[in-house]
């Protein structure tokens, strides 16, 4: 005899209205509107924008207009955001084999007037709520885990955690923001409905994001006294690994520090996550990581 489950049982079915008010409310706090990409004017505006954010040094553009194309016929995730007409960020993601129920996010930028007034978040949770209605449960993207303004956003104010660190994972990069440094990367994944992510994103006026315990835990990297990494040695169970302060910057005016930082970091995480460890968080007020080690 069959068993009929009432569809409120499915957190990711219960999630999908409600992820599409969050975003469309996001939007409207950041004074953008969000749209697919779907026409040639779109996909060459995207190009620029991605471009004029990343400025690669071999002249070639990080997403041609074309691929762009392919991508959006195929009916995976290229969105924009505008303000008074303009193109101001852009999302592209495409979907995993059909069993995964996944997306996987490739890029998303904002162009440099627009930042700091939450058009990211805004894309993010439109990217989430188009998930959720193809009843897809999990987004997954990379990024450097050196970069500190990224790792805030996708684990405090999104909610993603990691469990695996990429080394040299896209070989050489040679743009403005990556340097010549080695593309190592964190592999965020982003559980569309769990009680976390659904606290962080659809909250609403009278809520407030949720506060971690996130200063327990014990240190195992810190920056010195000359900008330099510091391990430290613990048994602790929740470790707290730092990042520096602004690695982009330091790429520049130092890049022997910059590599110094990318190695350490790297060991540090690789040796915890390898070993079953992942990361819950991060903790704005110290620039570090909370690690959960293995059992």
């Amino acid at each position: 005899m069959s068993q009929i489950i009432s569809d409120h049982s499915n957190p990711v079915l219960d999630s999908t209205s409600t992820a599409r008010q969050s975003a469309m409310r996001a939007a409207s706090l950041a004074n953008v509107a969000i749209r697919p990409l779907k026409h040639l004017d779109d996909f060459i505006a995207c190009e620029a924008l991605f471009d004029s954010i990343w400025r690669p040094e071999s002249g070639s553009s990080l997403m041609a207009k074309d691929l762009l194309r392919g991508i959006s016929s195929a009916n995976s995730y290229v969105a924009g955001a505008f303000q008074t007409g303009q193109l101001v960020g852009a999302c592209v993601g495409f979907w995993g084999p059909p069993e995964s129920r996944s997306m996987h996010s490739h890029i998303a930028g904002v162009s440099g007037n627009a930042r700091g007034r939450n058009v990211g978040y805004a894309l993010k949770l439109d990217q989430r709520a188009h998930a959720l209605e193809s009843q897809v449960e999990t987004i997954t993207w990379t990024f450097d885990p050196l970069v500190r303004r990224n790792a805030f956003f996708n684990f405090h104010k999104l909610g993603g955690m990691a469990s695996k660190y990429l080394v040299n994972y896209y070989g050489p990069m040679l743009d403005d923001i990556n340097g010549s440094d080695e593309s190592d990367r964190l592999l965020l994944e982003w559980d569309l409905a769990s009680p976390g992510v659904v606290r962080r994103c659809d909250a609403t006026s009278g809520t407030s994001t949720p506060q971690m315990a996130e200063r327990n835990g014990v240190p195992a990297l810190t920056t010195g006294s000359a900008g330099q990494p510091l391990f430290a040695e613990t048994d602790a169970s929740k470790l707290l690994v730092g990042v520096p302060e602004d690695i982009e910057n330091l790429r520049h005016l130092d890049p022997g520090l910059g590599r110094e930082w990318r190695t350490a970091v790297r060991e540090v995480l690789t040796s915890f996550l390898s070993r079953g460890g992942y990361i819950e968080g991060f903790d704005p007020q110290t620039g570090s990581y909370i690690v959960t080690k293995g059992k």
